[in-house]
């Protein structure tokens, strides 16, 4: 799913950087049925868990951290998985939340 220069990047980013948000997201998540995103921002260096920013229509944006398993087992009702928006270009974290909380 993430290629090995995504993958380092988050890495980058595990730790203080993401628990101050001081880092870029590195990949934006979509499903094509819905108004979901995942904005991926770091990743432990075992390469289990992310953190991220989910947005939604009805929720606003939240942070989470999850399981990169759990990132692939989901799927919506056509049985698609989130696909990664390759038009996506990483954006410091602060100013991502300042776009999706107008």
């Amino acid at each position: 799913m993430l290629n090995a220069q995504q993958i380092k990047n988050l890495k980058a980013n595990w730790g203080e950087k993401a628990l101050t948000l001081n880092c870029f997201a590195e990949v934006k998540l979509i499903d094509t049925l819905s108004s979901w995103v995942c904005y991926l921002f770091a990743m432990d260096q075992d390469e289990n868990m992310v953190d991220c920013l989910i947005y939604t229509q009805l929720r606003g944006v939240e942070r989470h951290t999850l399981c990169m398993s759990d990132i692939h087992s989901m799927y919506n009702e056509n049985g698609e998985h989130p696909m990664i928006d390759h038009e996506f270009r990483r954006i410091r974290v602060p100013q991502l939340l300042r776009r999706l909380n107008p």
